[in-house]
């Protein structure tokens, strides 16, 4: 049996044969080789065995997704699509190009594969994506390079469900190997090719020959290397070891301020933070404790010292990089006294024991800024338990609803309903276990309304009952710290992630 430390290599050119071997091995330099830094866990081939942005923009960049969000022109694009168009009601129909092949010289994209992939998301007992089609009841190939997704009901939003998400992966090579093809063919037809898989290290791409119009100066090859603890992608940066340092905290970037060869930028995030209180776990059931939690927590004094200024802080559920932004009228305030009353009103007047869970290094800050909610809520009368688990542990236990309270964040689009949907409507998944008829009936118009405007004044009303309830306090976005060598170019967007066709080298 392979220990867990064992990783998969695969050879770029057709018909090369995979190996699993048993030590990491650098990746060979090439003329414009690029090290990226990820704060995320690189934990299976398999590209459907996660739900985690980061290896989402690494499979989407391997087998291509069905579109992406262009930010600099802001509108979707297709990757593998070159069109798309709602038919009827609930019916969208897509064209997939015509002028790509696959990495081992196999042929493009085909509507067999769209279907394949899908069925994959919904059956592979390894998946963790079959939200993605939460509202899509069938996937049709209408001919080879045409395929239909069928919702449920009317869905306005669904390219936000699929972009960036959902990777297409080859049906002939799954035929022919199985599930093994993640190991043994791992053959896209994305702008770049899988080099190596190394689990819990990194993930080597290389260019793929057959993308058409890859800029010669973008990478020949890519390795995005896992580095959870800030201290360590700085140093790896100043030293040239990594490229791109993604995701620096506040109190490190004085650090970088002269450094020779190294610049930073800073750019808003899509990515929302917050403070979920799990409605299916007592004492999180009443709305007066989870009102009195949200008074009690002083997101301006945590912005201006734990975070140097670096967020935006979120009023409501939509945040300002995001259609559609407005601050809810009924977002909840920094009220110490407010909440001790609510507390006391709903049977708490000695306090309450509650348990706080948190991630350490997946987010900016993620620990220090759960130490001081911790201390915000004992002020009130929570008698806080801080609890920090291994990122892995910590999101399945969020998905089978097993934490009661928890800091996190949640990756969003310009349209935000596909995450609040996600996280806030009754049944879709067990993360808060909130459930309102009156929300859900705010989600199903706006599923049904196609008018941007209307969407707008709908997503408004969602936005007003999640900040009057809080199932969860919405905290804030980052303002996101990005370095780089001073030979590299990268504008980074509100996705946060790195699309190699965008990087160059000087």
């Amino acid at each position: 049996m392979l220990s867990r430390r064992a990783f998969l290599h695969t050879a770029g050119a057709a018909g090369a044969t995979a190996a699993l071997l048993s030590s990491p091995v650098r990746a060979q330099p090439a003329s414009r080789s690029l090290t990226v830094t990820t704060t995320g866990i690189i934990a299976s081939p398999n590209p459907y065995a996660h739900s985690s942005s980061h290896l989402y923009s690494i499979w989407q960049q391997v087998y291509g997704s069905v579109c992406r969000f262009n930010f600099k022109e802001g509108r979707y694009e297709g990757v593998l699509t070159e069109s798309w168009s709602n038919v009827e009601p609930t019916r969208w129909r897509f064209k997939l190009r015509t002028d790509l092949k696959r990495h081992d010289g196999g042929p493009g994209p085909t509507a067999k594969d769209v279907v394949h992939s899908w069925r994959r998301v919904m059956t592979d007992p390894a998946s963790q994506q079959a939200f993605i089609f939460a509202e899509v009841d069938r996937v049709e190939a209408v001919d080879e390079t045409t395929f239909d997704m069928v919702t449920k009901r009317p869905v306005a939003q669904l390219l936000s469900y699929l972009t960036d998400f959902f990777s297409v992966s080859s049906a002939e090579l799954f035929e022919k190997h199985g599930a093994a093809a993640d190991k043994l063919a791992p053959y896209g037809w994305g702008p770049y090719m899988l080099e190596r898989f190394d689990v819990d290290q990194r993930v080597v791409v290389k260019r793929s020959p057959h993308w058409p119009g890859l800029p010669v100066n973008a990478p020949d090859v890519a390795v995005f290397q896992m580095m959870l603890e800030p201290e360590q992608r700085v140093t790896a940066l100043l030293n040239n070891e990594v490229q791109i340092a993604r995701v620096i905290p506040p109190q490190l970037v004085d650090r970088l301020k002269g450094a020779a060869g190294v610049r930073t930028v800073v750019a808003g995030a899509q990515e929302f933070m917050f403070l979920a209180m799990n409605s299916k776990h007592k004492p999180w059931d009443d709305v007066r404790v989870r009102r009195a939690a949200a008074h009690a927590v002083n997101r301006d004094l945590i912005i201006d010292k734990l975070l140097f200024g670096l967020a935006d802080r979120m009023d409501g559920a939509v945040n300002k990089h995001q259609n559609c932004y407005a601050p809810a009228r009924s977002a909840l305030q920094y009220d110490p006294k407010k909440a001790k009353a609510l507390l006391a009103e709903a049977g708490y007047p000695n306090g309450v024991d509650i348990d706080l869970y948190t991630a350490v290094g997946r987010y900016i800050s993620d620990r220090q800024v759960a130490e001081a909610v911790a201390q915000m809520l004992g002020r009130v009368g929570f008698r806080v338990k801080l609890h920090t688990p291994e990122y892995a542990n910590f999101t399945q236990e969020i998905r089978a609803g097993k934490l009661p309270m928890f800091y996190t964040g949640r990756a969003a689009k310009s349209d935000v309903v596909e995450a609040l949907t996600q996280l806030f409507e009754t049944g879709v998944t067990k993360r808060i276990g909130y459930s309102s008829k009156e929300l859900d009936g705010h989600f199903d118009k706006l599923r049904s309304e196609f008018q941007p405007e209307a969407q707008c004044g709908l997503l408004h009303q969602a936005s007003e009952h999640l900040a009057a309830e809080v199932p969860a306090l919405f905290m804030w976005t980052h303002q996101v710290v990005q370095a780089m060598r001073s030979n590299v170019d990268w504008t980074p967007d509100a996705g946060g992630e790195v699309w190699l066709p965008d990087v160059r080298f000087g």
